[in-house]
């Protein structure tokens, strides 16, 4: 049951996740290789203060997966089809008055997951479900790419992308959302980052959230705003986005109608780290 609650109350708060001066020039590009392997980390910590009767409750989550990523296919226009498996997931949460770490190994969810060349995500098939059902799609609201222009740019040069992201309801979802965002990118210009000449991207996003569902009989509605600052480092040798830090500010407001109403508010501060890298 405390792993079913956990669960909830993360997808709840996931939906709702120094250039040199002188003029550079890089293609920022994927150029996925057919047949290859890669791993992907994701580090992600959550703060969640909600007010519910007249108190204030505070939630802290750390959450760390391990996965990895076949190329199966690459399509004459350029979409990536990629093979995706978590493998390892692990949550600490400090909440409700109690202190709780859980750490899970071969869990083995594996999707066949399209991308466009510049790194949207076109379709999820679930391939093999994940060995423990309370975990299943525990990644989807983190584990994506970050959108690139596909053209040569240099320092200063800025692009733009608007893109909405849905969660349907399901059974261990009681809420269906739909998270618009609008993002900025900067190019900074090249840095070394242990020994290796990167990319890097200066990353800011505003999101509108809007929710809707059922939970034990009663209408669950949800809307918020979100602003999230961040960076990435591109590996030109690699063509892609080997690292990549986003902090994200989120006020939502979660109301319950039914035998009787209730309004939570909840603001989250929420860091995710992810790297991502050729497997040796």
């Amino acid at each position: 049951m405390r792993k079913l609650f956990l669960k909830n109350v993360m997808i709840i708060a996931l939906v709702a996740i120094c250039g040199f001066s002188y003029s550079q020039e890089t293609m920022l590009k994927y150029q996925f290789v057919k047949g290859k392997t890669y791993t992907q980390e994701i580090q992600l910590t959550n703060n969640i203060i909600q007010s519910f009767g007249g108190q204030e409750n505070k939630m802290a989550m750390d959450i760390s997966t391990f996965g990895e990523m076949f190329i199966e296919d690459i399509s004459e226009n350029g979409d990536i089809t990629a093979i995706e498996l978590i493998k390892d997931i692990s949550m600490h949460s400090v909440m409700m008055g109690r202190d709780t770490t859980m750490s899970f190994k071969d869990i083995n969810e594996k999707n066949r997951v399209v991308y466009s060349k510049d790194g949207k995500q076109i379709s999820k098939e679930t391939i093999d479900s994940a060995s423990i059902a309370d975990l299943a799609g525990t990644t989807n609201q983190i584990a994506k790419f970050m959108f690139l222009p596909e053209k040569s740019v240099k320092n200063g040069d800025k692009w733009q992308n608007a893109k909405t992201d849905k969660t349907e309801i399901s059974e261990k979802n009681p809420i269906e959302t739909i998270v618009t965002s609008n993002e900025d990118f900067t190019y900074i210009g090249k840095e070394d980052q242990d020994g290796k000449s990167v990319d890097k991207i200066t990353i800011e996003s505003t999101s509108v959230i809007e929710g809707k569902g059922t939970q034990m009989g009663m209408e669950l509605f949800m809307e918020g705003n979100g602003k999230s600052q961040g960076f990435a480092y591109f590996d030109p040798k690699a063509s892609i986005v080997v690292y990549s830090e986003i902090n994200t500010e989120m006020d939502m407001t979660i109301a319950f109608t039914g035998q009787e109403n209730m309004t939570i508010p909840m603001s989250q501060n929420m860091k995710v780290i992810t790297k991502f890298n050729e497997k040796k």
